[in-house]
């Protein structure tokens, strides 16, 4: 299982358009490359139903948040608290990591991971990368990327190490 896991780093209690934007940007890379897409504190929702349908109203991205509807048909769409186990490795994703950096060989070999990516200017707090087995600069260069590049990123990376690039997902 490979997760990538939007971090709210904006505010707890109050849904803002970023959030809307961002999961409505994520679905489709989640979707065409097979990863779960987790939501970290984003309390103002109660359920996926209703994270769904608000996205759904909102975008006309990703054919009009389709490929979300897709992820949560799948069983592939999660609102968590914390990062529960089964999703594997936590990876804490950073232009500066201190330790416990990912290389490409590193990456081909993880089985399950759950790549943290925070959703806003702080970025990640210093708990959660902390608390997180990994770390990876995905630019491999120190280069701070917007959260939604960095998705991209990852994904695409992913994709490729584990994958050759020249296989269909399976």
């Amino acid at each position: 299982m490979m997760v990538i896991c939007l971090v709210n780093t904006y505010d707890k209690l109050k849904l803002h358009e970023i959030h809307l934007r961002t999961i409505a940007r994520a679905a489709p890379l989640c979707y065409a490359y097979n990863f779960h897409l987790a939501l970290y504190d984003f309390s103002f929702w109660k359920s996926p139903d209703e994270l769904v349908r608000d996205v759904v109203e909102y975008t006309t991205i990703g054919e009009g948040g389709k490929y979300l509807e897709r992820l949560y048909d799948d069983g592939k769409l999660h609102l968590v608290d914390s990062i529960p186990s089964h999703f594997g490795d936590i990876v804490a994703t950073t232009s500066k990591p201190e330790k416990k950096g990912l290389s490409i060989s590193d990456l081909r070999n993880l089985r399950s991971a759950c790549f943290l990516i925070g959703l806003g200017r702080k970025g990640l707090p210093k708990d959660l990368i902390k608390r997180a087995r990994y770390t990876l600069d995905v630019t491999f260069r120190n280069v701070s990327l917007e959260t939604c590049s960095a998705i991209g990123a990852i994904a695409a990376l992913m994709w490729v190490v584990r994958y050759g690039g020249h296989q269909s997902l399976p």
